[in-house]
């Protein structure tokens, strides 16, 4: 283990905090994204609406996710532990890639989302045929090659390899300027549409709440399920928006002149924050949707029968 930080003049507390903070945070949130996004695939498979726009889209979030825990938050514990300390940065910046993939294609999958409730609630006559399996599993294809390019967009400049600490590598940077700018345009052009959509389905929610009475019996619980629907993907985009939101800031609190050794701690809560959005999806989907909590609990309670039944 030495021999990883020799030119890095790392001390042994700091090592220590390093694998504090790794160990106590990175690893049990890998776990709850792990277990959590594997249990909402695994409900999903069982409830048999997996041909349903809505939940293949939610099932490939929670693939996105799942991905999240397996590979991009082990990551982000190993650049932790390579850094020389907590308020230093260790410039290895090869390792946040997965994490940007990850994040990027979570993005596109909540404005998906966010398009399919949309057209549910404001053209309900025409969502079979402009919302088909087909588009959407070309959707989820089309956010992975954008989520893939803009992570690895750094990839396209000059890579040097830093001395001393394994797999560690600087990037150039006019790539990552060229990355800040992809994601300041992504992330305006996207926070944009989601306004404006859910802004006319907040209008369109009152509007039947206000023709309520005229609404025939059977045809009202259709319009109550899909405004419920609509409710639970602003969560979901709710969530990711208050994780994302302090990472998204960090050029700015850095543009007025604070180092990393002033708000360190700010840099990690953000780190953590921007995963732990993908551990908190699946409670909302047991708290909101009907459906998955009924599987849910017929699954568990079917496991608890079959364990009281052995001998």
């Amino acid at each position: 283990m030495d021999g990883i930080f020799t030119s890095t003049n790392i001390t042994t507390d700091e090592m220590r905090d390093n694998l504090i903070v790794s160990l106590s945070v990175y690893i049990p949130l890998a776990l709850v994204i792990i277990s959590g996004n594997a249990l909402v695939i695994f409900v999903i498979r069982q409830t048999q609406r997996f041909d349903e726009p809505q939940f293949v889209l939610l099932g490939s979030l929670a693939f996105v996710d799942l991905l999240t825990g397996i590979i991009a938050v082990p990551m982000f514990m190993w650049a932790c532990i390579l850094r020389r300390s907590l308020y230093l940065d260790s410039k290895c910046y090869l390792q946040y890639i997965p994490s940007k993939i990850c994040i990027s294609v979570s993005l596109c999958h909540l404005l998906l989302i966010t398009v399919d409730r949309y057209v549910s609630i404001m053209k309900p006559l025409h969502y079979r045929k402009l919302v088909t399996l087909r588009r959407i599993y070309f959707s989820i294809a089309i956010s992975w090659i954008m989520g893939c390019f803009y992570g690895m967009v750094q990839l396209f400049g000059k890579i040097k390899k830093i001395e001393g600490i394994l797999f560690c590598y600087a990037m150039d940077r006019r790539a990552i300027a060229m990355q800040t700018y992809i994601t300041l345009v992504m992330v305006s052009v996207g926070s944009m549409l989601l306004m404006i959509m859910y802004f006319r389905i907040g209008l369109e929610a009152r509007k039947h709440e206000k023709n309520i009475v005229s609404i025939p019996v059977s045809t009202r619980k259709v319009v109550r399920k899909r405004f419920k629907a609509a409710k639970t993907s602003a969560l979901i985009v709710g969530a990711f928006g208050i994780a994302f939101l302090p990472f998204a800031l960090r050029p700015v609190v850095y543009s007025f002149g604070y180092q990393r050794s002033d708000v360190y701690w700010y840099d990690l809560i953000t780190e953590i924050l921007i995963n732990m959005n993908s551990a908190v999806n699946p409670f909302i989907y047991v708290c909101r949707l009907r459906s998955f909590s009924l599987t849910l609990r017929r699954l568990l309670n079917k496991t608890s029968t079959t364990a009281k039944a052995l001998p």
